[in-house]
């Protein structure tokens, strides 16, 4: 079986997917029209990233031509330069790591921390300092090292097979490929903000697959060993830690009390529902049809945190989505009153 999972892009395609992209064009066409005109909310600079399909554009990765990830959503809707997409600069493609996105996103679906270095994204982001005047950075890998169906490492926690001693050392492996990008593209003189792991215990498909929640916090406690890891590189490199693993938690629950709804502008977000897609939309579930990767109700939290974090380190004061924003840019109308703060926290909360 192939599977797309969080950060990673492997499900089959189905045959109508050209007719899909036309349709998701006519929706971009759609949003645009009910959103109230975008404005650029500050001086974040030109902006670039590194990642997997978390990162890597929706319409671009095949991930989903009807959702938005937080990468389209803060160049569609607040302006922020993070360069033409090939298209626009009159090519067919940036070739590889990138296809016909955003210049300055190095992110690829199906990534591991491993990859993303044997691919370059961290080589071609540095060298976009000086060719391109790029000033920011987001880097946020490691979901595809813990992916059950990428590789064997989720299993072999989950089901025992691997002793502690080799837990920590595929652990400490992935914080090290980690620190590898964080430092080659903050050394080019890049401002660095840096993700942490999502658990993907907590997806409607891993969870549905692999049942047993026990074995699952297994992973889970390896993840958060990894994320310890990250927290310290973070503290190494002077660079903000967006705690997408806390945020994720405060929306999704845990592995034994999981989630079933979120309250956003006081509309229910199912958190175990996947939308399928035109013509049966059904954008109040949070994933979209592969059951592992966020709807764009759920992409556009972790585009606040993107924000806050830039925000927090360098007062670049760029307005996060209000409640009413998250949904009309998801095609939901408004319920009429703030409820999100209450669920989960403010942002803050969530970068370190």
């Amino acid at each position: 079986m192939f599977v797309a999972f969080w950060g990673e892009d492997y499900a089959p395609r189905p045959k109508g997917n050209v007719m899909m992209k036309q349709c998701a064009k006519l929706w971009c066409v759609a949003v645009l029209a009910v959103v109230p005109s975008m404005a650029v909310f500050g001086g974040m600079g030109n902006l670039g990233a590194m990642g997997d399909s978390l990162t890597d554009e929706y319409w671009d990765s095949g991930v989903a031509t009807y959702a938005s990830n937080w990468v389209s959503v803060v160049v569609q809707f607040r302006g922020i330069d993070m360069g033409p997409t090939a298209a626009q600069a009159g090519i067919g493609t940036w070739g590889s790591p990138r296809n016909e996105g955003y210049e300055y996103n190095w992110a690829l679906s199906g990534s591991t921390s491993a990859t993303l270095l044997a691919e370059g994204q961290q080589t071609g982001l540095a060298a976009q300092a000086s060719s391109d005047g790029v000033s920011n950075g987001v880097l946020d890998i490691g979901a595809n090292d813990f992916n059950p169906f990428l590789t064997n490492a989720y299993d072999a926690i989950y089901s025992g097979e691997w002793t502690p001693a080799e837990i920590q050392s595929y652990v400490n492996q992935t914080v090290s490929n980690v620190e590898t990008a964080l430092s080659t593209v903050k050394g080019a003189g890049i401002s660095m903000v840096l993700g942490n792991i999502l658990d993907p215990g907590l997806t409607p498909f891993v969870d549905e697959y692999l049942t047993n929640a026990a074995d699952r916090q297994l992973v889970t406690a390896a993840i958060q060993s990894a994320n310890s890891g990250l927290k310290n590189l973070a503290q190494k490199y002077q660079v903000p830690l967006m705690d997408w693993y806390g945020l994720g938690s405060a929306v999704l629950g845990s592995n034994t009390n999981l989630r079933s709804t979120l309250l956003v502008g006081n509309v229910a977000i199912n958190l175990r529902g996947i939308d399928p897609g035109p013509p049966n939309w059904a954008p109040t579930n949070a994933f979209v049809s592969d059951g592992f990767h966020p709807n764009t109700v759920f992409q556009e939290l972790l585009a606040n945190l993107v924000l806050q974090a830039f925000d927090s380190s360098q007062n670049d004061n760029v307005a996060l989505f209000t409640e009413q924003e998250i949904l009309n840019q998801a095609s939901i109308p408004y319920g009429g009153a703030d409820t999100l703060q209450s669920e989960i926290g403010p942002y803050s909360n969530y970068v370190i």
